[in-house]
Parts: C-alpha cells; sequence; structure tokens
C-alpha cells in the first residue's frame, strides 16, 4: 500500500536547525554559541571572524545581568563559585598585606624622597604601584637643591568638596600663599564660581585642615596659613601625598581636630612592649575619676607575689 500524498509531505519537510543559521557565514547550520556575545557559528573558521570583529574573547562574562525569569541553578551554581573566588582572593591579599615583597622594592628616588622627608621628622609611606594614589603622585626630590616639592590634593569643603590638586609645590612656599593662588585663578570659570565664598571671606576667613592618615575615624591637624608646608608636615604621617581640607571658619564645626603631640605619643605606645604592671598603672589612671571603681580594681589588680594577702598566707 503506498503511503498517502499527506504523509509523503510531512516527511519531506525539512527539520529546523536548534540554533538556526550561522551567523557569521549565513550558510551552514549553526553548531556553537558564543558564551560571552552569544553569537551563533558553524565552524572554528567563523568562530575565529566573530572575534575579530566583535573584539570577543569568547569569555562568559559572569557578572552578567539575568533576568529572574531566565535564572537557572547553572546561574545560581556560577554566581556562588565567583563568590567563592572572591572571598579566596580577599584572604590571600588580607595574608599578604604588609609582607616584604621583592618585586615592589621601592625605586631609588623614592628611598631617597623617603629619607628627606625623615630628615624633616615627616614619616612618609608609598602605596603599592597600582594604586591610583601612586601613579598620580607627583611628589619629588630636587637633589640639587635637596628641597621637596609636594603633590597636594585641596578639598574646598564649602564648594561642594571639590578637590583640586596642585604639582610640585615646594616645601618652603606658605599655605596662604598656596590657597590664594587657587582662589584668583581666572582661568577656569566653573571653579571661580564654585570658590566665589572663599574669595568673599579672604584668607583670614579660612581654616585649614590637614588630613591624619592611619587614625580611627577622620582625624585632622589644624594647621596655620602663615605656616610653610614643611612646618605643616612636621611630625605628620603622609601616605603618598598630604591631603589638606579648605573651610570657612564659620562652617569649621564638626571636625575631629588632633595635636601633632599624639602622633609621636601613639607610635611610641605601639613600639613599647609594657609589663604586667605599666599595664595595671594605666588601667588606674584612667580609673581615678570613680573613686569606687579605683578601689575595686586596686584590690583586684594588685594582689602580687609581693602582695599583704598572700605574705600573710
Amino acid at each position: 500500500m503506498e503511503p498517502s500524498l499527506e504523509n509523503q509531505s510531512s516527511s519531506q519537510t525539512p527539520i529546523e536547525p536548534r540554533l538556526g543559521k550561522c551567523e557569521v557565514c549565513a550558510f551552514h547550520d549553526a553548531k556553537y554559541t558564543c558564551p560571552k556575545c552569544e553569537v551563533k557559528t558553524c565552524s572554528l573558521k567563523c568562530n575565529k571572524i566573530h572575534k575579530l570583529e566583535v573584539e570577543c574573547d569568547g569569555l562568559r562574562d559572569r557578572t552578567r545581568f539575568v533576568p529572574i525569569n531566565k535564572f537557572s541553578n547553572l546561574d545560581l551554581s556560577s554566581d556562588y563559585r565567583l563568590l567563592e573566588e572572591i572571598a579566596r582572593n580577599m584572604e590571600t591579599v588580607k595574608k599578604n598585606f604588609g609582607k616584604k615583597d621583592d618585586s615592589r622594592v621601592i625605586p631609588p628616588h623614592l628611598f631617597k624622597l623617603r629619607n628627606a622627608a625623615k630628615d624633616r621628622r615627616i614619616v612618609l609611606k608609598f602605596l603599592p604601584y597600582k594604586f591610583e594614589r601612586h601613579r598620580t603622585n607627583t611628589t619629588q626630590l630636587n637633589f640639587r637643591t635637596n628641597i621637596i616639592s609636594w603633590h597636594i590634593e585641596f578639598v574646598f569643603v564649602n564648594a561642594e568638596f571639590l578637590k583640586i590638586h596642585e604639582n610640585k609645590v615646594p616645601e618652603t612656599e606658605k599655605i596662604g600663599s598656596i590657597i590664594n593662588k587657587l582662589i584668583s585663578n581666572e582661568e577656569d570659570a566653573a571653579i571661580n564660581e564654585k570658590l566665589k565664598f572663599y574669595k568673599a571671606a579672604d584668607i583670614n576667613g579660612v581654616k585649614f585642615l590637614l588630613k591624619a592618615e592611619q587614625k580611627k575615624g577622620k582625624k585632622f591637624y589644624d594647621i596655620d596659613s602663615g605656616m610653610s608646608l614643611k612646618e605643616c608636615l612636621a611630625k605628620k604621617l603622609i601616605i603618598e601625598y598630604p591631603t589638606i581640607y579648605v573651610l570657612l571658619k564659620e562652617h569649621s564645626t564638626g571636625f575631629d581636630i588632633i595635636d601633632s603631640d599624639e602622633e609621636d605619643e601613639e607610635s611610641n605606645n605601639n613600639n613599647d612592649i609594657k609589663t604586667g604592671n605599666q599595664q595595671v598603672e594605666k588601667i588606674l589612671r584612667k580609673a581615678e575619676s570613680d573613686e569606687s571603681l579605683y578601689r575595686s580594681l586596686k584590690n583586684l589588680l594588685f594582689i602580687t607575689e609581693y602582695s599583704d594577702e598572700e605574705m600573710s598566707s
């Protein structure tokens, strides 16, 4: 029995390929999908062509947005592995942070710059080369004149925290004269508009705060506009270059200002190894304001091998 015309027509209907035609040659059926841009290709040749045309590396973007209706268990597993990888890298960075690395030995000019800062009682530290603060730092030492030219970041608080970077500022220049030059600069109209309140207040109505590095919270040193940059940075810790906040005096409340002497005191406390008795004395000094607490601490902490209680026993 011969098949009917209906069965013949259905059997001859071509089956559409799952991926459709190759999007490169548009001739052969596609066999592969690019993990990154999802371009459909039929062969290695077409795959290479598509990478050259759209500059695709073929690597799947693990941070690409996936709609919730298309989110699968495979995407969930991929996200979990990505988070685990980030956590492992963070742990590695924490373990290796601060360790000496022969590949990061500072070059001779930075070594001399650090020693020159040390002679001025300035503790100068450098960040790894990958940090933008290190790459943009233009601070340098003039070997002939032995003068440090600093890179300074000025933050104008009352101008929407406008940041202006000044390059190669001599350490002999006074803070007030530097600010006067910035305020009186007429080249940039937009900046002049933002600094109009500083122009109206004049240098006498402006306060200068040097950001204190490696302190808990945001702390600042109060510096005088009549002081030179060298005098302002003495007994300070500077990471790459100083950051100076410029604000109007009537808006100076809310800033935690400390004395430069605290820098030396804190460094000495960190370097000295205290004995048990020294720790006790420190606790008692803090508790002297409360007499009852002072007595209880004294009774508890002074039971040593030389105490009356043990001697009597």
